[in-house]
């Protein structure tokens, strides 16, 4: 229940200061077993809440890193985890777009926020989402398409 609850509070908020945020699905850390997997493309924007995030010093430093959590079926796209690089912090959260990188889709990864300072260090587990295609079709490998010649 309290998964449903980070959420509800942080869209309450979203909605009620029109917010840039109102845009970004928002994704809670998961506090039980049972966690929902959301699909996310890249260049999607997502907003992670999370404690560590709302009670950070305002000199911290804020970043989201996705770790790629193979299965042992899929294949590993050459790299192991990727820095979130377009964030927005908010007093409640923080908004990443999915990085748009090769051979990401069809991957499941993990978000770890971690938010660091001169003194003090905190982290979060984000939970998992899943990142799939674009869905545009790369046609420059695509055979059935009509050739022209003049």
């Amino acid at each position: 229940m309290r998964q449903l609850y980070a959420p509800a509070l942080v869209m309450a908020f979203v909605l009620a200061n029109g917010s840039a945020f109102a845009d970004a699905a928002i994704v809670a850390a998961p506090d039980s077993k049972a966690e929902v997997v959301p699909d996310v493309a890249p260049g999607d924007e997502i907003m992670i809440a999370c404690d560590a995030v709302e009670h950070r010093a305002a000199d911290s430093d804020v970043r989201v890193v996705l770790t790629i959590s193979a299965l042992p079926d899929q294949t590993s796209p050459g790299y192991k985890k990727v820095l979130a690089t377009d964030e927005e912090i908010g007093k409640y959260g923080v908004k990443v777009r999915i990085p748009d990188v090769p051979d990401l889709a069809d991957h499941t990864v993990n978000l770890n926020v971690y938010v660091v300072n001169d003194s003090s260090h905190a982290g979060c587990d984000g939970g998992h989402v899943k990142v799939v295609s674009h869905g545009i079709p790369d046609f420059r490998r695509d055979t059935s398409l009509p050739i022209r010649h003049s």
